[in-house]
């Protein structure tokens, strides 16, 4: 009897039980930049132990939680590199790479 009386007494001072927040959808990482060619607009990205995304997948780049690129993957590959066409953007090194599931190329950040 104490028990539950307790939880109506408690609920009072906290409030009703929240909702449980569902998690978030990360992207699929596939790597990292580690050569840029603005002249020729290709990226080569180290993509570790992933399998390299097929031909025509798009990619996007992302530095500090900005969107800093969006990349199509060629289809040459040397593992563990793979080399992209940069569509938008200005991708640097050291940019993580992920493979953009929206289906749509996003929106940059307003820096680019």
């Amino acid at each position: 009897m104490l028990a539950a009386s307790g939880c109506t007494v408690l609920q009072p001072l906290f409030g009703p039980k929240k909702p449980e927040i569902p998690e978030a959808t990360l992207p699929a990482w596939i790597g990292r930049v580690v050569m840029v060619d603005m002249t020729h607009r290709f990226v080569l990205v180290e993509t570790g132990a992933s399998a390299a995304p097929s031909a025509g997948t798009e990619v996007l780049t992302v530095r500090d939680k900005r969107k800093t690129s969006v990349l199509r993957a060629t289809g040459e590959a040397r593992p563990p590199y793979v080399a992209m066409e940069i569509l938008k953007g200005e991708p640097a090194l050291g940019d993580q790479a992920a493979i953009d599931e929206s289906g749509s190329a996003p929106a940059l950040s307003p820096s680019e």
